[in-house]
This record gives C-alpha cells, sequence and structure tokens, in this order.
C-alpha cells in the first residue's frame, strides 16, 4: 500500500488520547510606557490566542490528520477549562470523557511576545500553573472507568505523559488491559517515564527521553541502541526520533532501521509540538495496516511540515498528501491549500504578506533585486511561479528556457522568498482572490494604471496594497536570450 494511500485511511481510525491537559495561551501585545506605580513596563495587549497543548496536542493533530478523536484527561474547573475545551471543540476533537477536577486548577501555560515602536517583537516572559502531581481518588476512578467505557469504540488508545499526572500506573494497565480486551494498537510517549509504558505495541520518545526513561544517559549511538533495547524489554517495538537524524525503528532481533527526515536542516523554523505530531501520525499509519517503517516515513513528513511553520502546528491530512506528493521538492514549494492554511497561522501572527509572481525564466540581477526589494515590504515573501503551460501561452511556444521544477529550486535557494506557488493560469487572479496578500508587488515597468486594472480594483477591495518597484536598466530575461542568441 502506498504512503499516499495509507493517508487517505486516516479519516476511518477512531483513537482515543489519553494524558495531561494544557492550556497554552499565547499572548501578542508591545510595551508603551513604564508604569507610573512602579518601575516596571506597562504591557498592552494586542491578541490572545489558545490552543490546547501537552497529550491535547496530540489529540489536535490525530484530528487534523482526518481521524475521530476523544480526549481523556482532567481540568480544573475554571475559566481556562472553558476555553480549553473550546479550542478542542474547533478542533474537531470530542471532550465528553475529560473529567473536571475542582481541586486542581487547568494546566495552563503562557508566552507573552512584545516589541516597540518598530521594534520587532520578541518572548518577555512565560508563565506556568504550579507542577501537578499524579491523580488519585474520585478522579483517578472516573478516568480509569472512561478508558474502559470508551475502549469498545475505538482502534487505537494514545498515552502522552508529559508532567506525570494522568498516566498513573493505574491508567497505564487499564490501557493496556483494554488493549488485550477489544484488540487495540497502543502507543506511548513519555518525556520521563518511556520505561514505565510496559505492554505497549510502540513507545515513540525523542533520543533524550528514551535516555531518561531508561536510566542510561545518551550521548551516541551506542547509548542510543543501549536505551532502545531496554525499551523492547517494556514495549513491542521503539520509534526514536532524534531531529535532524529522523526517526530510528527499533525491533526485538532485527537490525535498526534509520528513516531520515524529509526537508534539509535549516528550513527549520520551530520544533515546538513536533513530537506530538510525529506521534499522531504513526498512530493513524499503524492503524491504517501500514508498517514501522511506514509510520516512520509520515512520521517524519508530517513532522516535516509543522517544523517549518512557526509555533505550535497542527498537521492536516491535505498537509501531509502534498507533503508526500512533493517529495523531493525544495519545502519553499507549495500547493495553493497548503499556503493558505500556512499564511492563515502567519496573519493571526501578525505578519505581513507580500505577493509577486512572474515566470524567473535564467534567473539575473533584475530578478534577484527585484525579489529583495519586494521582501522588504513586508514580513513574508510568496512567490507565484507560472508554470510550463502558461509560461508558454504568455511568451509563445520557445519558453520557458528552464523547466518549472528546476525554477522552483533556484527561487527556493534565495533567502528572501519563504513560499512558492506554481499556478497554471495567465494571470494570478484566482491565486490573489485566494490568498488575499497585505501587498501585491509588481515590476516597475509597469504603473499603476497600467497594470492589469482587474487585478487592481480585486486587490484594493480587500484592503490590499500594490506596490510598483523599479527594476535594474537593462537587465531581462528576453534581453539575455537575444544577446546569446544574436536575434
Amino acid at each position: 500500500m502506498s504512503h499516499a494511500e495509507l493517508v487517505n485511511r486516516f479519516t476511518k481510525a477512531r483513537v482515543m488520547v489519553v494524558g495531561d491537559i494544557y492550556l497554552d495561551e499565547n499572548v501578542y501585545g508591545s510595551v508603551t510606557s513604564v508604569s507610573l506605580e512602579a518601575p516596571i513596563p506597562v504591557y498592552e495587549v494586542h491578541e490572545k490566542r489558545h490552543n490546547p497543548g501537552a497529550a491535547g496536542n496530540a489529540a489536535c493533530n490525530v484530528a487534523s490528520l482526518g481521524a475521530t478523536t476523544y480526549m481523556v484527561g482532567y481540568v480544573g474547573d475554571d475559566v481556562n477549562a472553558g476555553i480549553v475545551r473550546r479550542e478542542f471543540a474547533v478542533r474537531n476533537v470530542n471532550t465528553d470523557y475529560v473529567v473536571t477536577d475542582p481541586a486542581r486548577p487547568t494546566n495552563t501555560y503562557g508566552k507573552l511576545r512584545a516589541g516597540g515602536f518598530n521594534i520587532p517583537s520578541q518572548e518577555i516572559l512565560r508563565t506556568d500553573t504550579p507542577s501537578p502531581t499524579f491523580i488519585s481518588g474520585a478522579v483517578e476512578d472516573q478516568v480509569v472507568a472512561n478508558i474502559e467505557k470508551l475502549a469498545p469504540e475505538v482502534d487505537a488508545i494514545v498515552v502522552v505523559d508529559q508532567v506525570s499526572s494522568v498516566a498513573t500506573e493505574r491508567v497505564l494497565a487499564t490501557v493496556v488491559a483494554c488493549a488485550r480486551q477489544h484488540h487495540l494498537l497502543t502507543v506511548g510517549d513519555s518525556r520521563a517515564r518511556a520505561g514505565a509504558l510496559k505492554g505497549f505495541d510502540v513507545v515513540v520518545p525523542n533520543d533524550r527521553e528514551a535516555g531518561i526513561g531508561t536510566g542510561i544517559t545518551v550521548v551516541d549511538e551506542a547509548t542510543l541502541d543501549a536505551a532502545a533495547e531496554r525499551l523492547l524489554t517494556v514495549a513491542g517495538s521503539a520509534l526514536i526520533t532524534r531531529g535532524p537524524a529522523g526517526i530510528r525503528v527499533y525491533r526485538p532481533n532485527v537490525k535498526p532501521v534509520d528513516v531520515p527526515i524529509t526537508i534539509t536542516p535549516d528550513a527549520v523554523v520551530d520544533v515546538t509540538g513536533a513530537g506530538d505530531t510525529v506521534t499522531a501520525a504513526v498512530a493513524l499509519t499503524l492503524v491504517a495496516g501500514g508498517s514501522l517503517e511506514d509510520a516512520a516515513v509520515l512520521g517524519n513528513a508530517a513532522a516535516g511540515v509543522a517544523v517549518v511553520q512557526p509555533g505550535v502546528v497542527t498537521v492536516s491530512n491535505t498537509e501531509l498528501l502534498d507533503a508526500l506528493a512533493s517529495s523531493g521538492a525544495p519545502a519553499k514549494l507549495k500547493t495553493m491549500d497548503t499556503l493558505k492554511h500556512i499564511l492563515e497561522g502567519l496573519r493571526r501572527d501578525g505578519k505581513r504578506l507580500v505577493w509577486t509572481n512572474g515566470c524567473f525564466d535564467l534567473i539575473h540581477v533584475g530578478h534577484i533585486t527585484y525579489l529583495q526589494r519586494a521582501a522588504a515590504l513586508g514580513d513574508v515573501l510568496v512567490v507565484g511561479l507560472n508554470s510550463d503551460a502558461s509560461v508558454k501561452q504568455n511568451k509563445g511556444p520557445d519558453r520557458p528556457i528552464i523547466p518549472q521544477e528546476n525554477r522552483a529550486v533556484v527561487l527556493a535557494a534565495f533567502e528572501c522568498v519563504d513560499y512558492i506557488v506554481i499556478f497554471d493560469e495567465p494571470t494570478p487572479m484566482r491565486l490573489l482572490e485566494f490568498l488575499k496578500p497585505d501587498v501585491y508587488a509588481k515590476g516597475g515597468d509597469y504603473s499603476i494604471d497600467t497594470i492589469v486594472q482587474e487585478e487592481r480594483r480585486l486587490v484594493e477591495g480587500y484592503g490590499g496594497e500594490i506596490a510598483i518597484i523599479s527594476g535594474v536598466e537593462g537587465q531581462s530575461t528576453t534581453q539575455i536570450i537575444s544577446r546569446m542568441t544574436g536575434k
């Protein structure tokens, strides 16, 4: 079965996620002055964004990848409990089996970012609730009862133990017993207790977590293999994530298999939450009938989508399929649907999006100068690249000189270019309407009155800006071809 076929089967899966629930709160603002009452900065709040964290993030990734998803854990009886339940709901995660514990606060982790006048924002403060202890008594009874009640309705149970609160010995034993009774897959990930996941089918720690969970300090290949061998005395198999080195697959009495990452390490922007993405993809691949190697490939591919974007990212089924289809293509090259999803997240972060488009055939100094000037107009530069077919339509049957795949690779090498999308139409009207960039950059051979007025009306109609960028005198692909051919 192909990897794409496996991903398409994710939508048939039903998964229970058990573990610690956090509310991640990201606050964006600016420092405007110094308080009159104390020598402290005044922080002006512009926006608050929330998302479920810890095991909650794993559940959101399972749901985003297409599966029917149930969350089992606890929250407090407070305002933040309502927020996290709402955030689960908008991400299609069922919270009917989440227990309310009035004796505890909802675990909440916060990041505050601020900037000044014309100063880029930076993180200035983190907040956290007190470290939780293991659940017990009536709360543990309810969690256990919910696992037993839900087990006949699912295909797999995923346990994510981030702060050693929900995954008590009794809860873990209940998961394993229910899995055996109902023939369910069990997948576990623990920040510090991977060795406690006894009887699980698969454990998915990173290399450091594998060492902590087994009492072995992992510093090289030998100590990593030793930690894995110890994990295999606990679980049926282990997929250990190793950052830029990919995933190493371990099973008993078989030589380990290394599965490489799908992106270049320098494309990584933020690895926060990537482990949860891997765990979700691994579980769904195995439920869909894939092998451990298939699970590692799809886990790497899903993480590759997540880590090239800032913040905690849930990866969709469509994005994963796109990543598989574009394997070997530059990481900056995206489909329209994937690009729209990425840009929506960047907009929420307050980023100013710049769009430009063209053939970019036989790249020269004029192109480079133009792209650098376009990028300076905002925070993110998206380049629409005319496909070979649309170049022929616009330029004639002898163009392009360079095929679209190679033109995309060249564009992706430029630091000023953030994303690329290839389009077949003669004009970018459909993409402008779909993506709605803040700035539409055009070359200096145009004026505001000579550009396509339909494009102008569209961009100005949704509140966008059109920027005319001056070119470099005497630099064009047509002129270069003319000099080369003598025509």
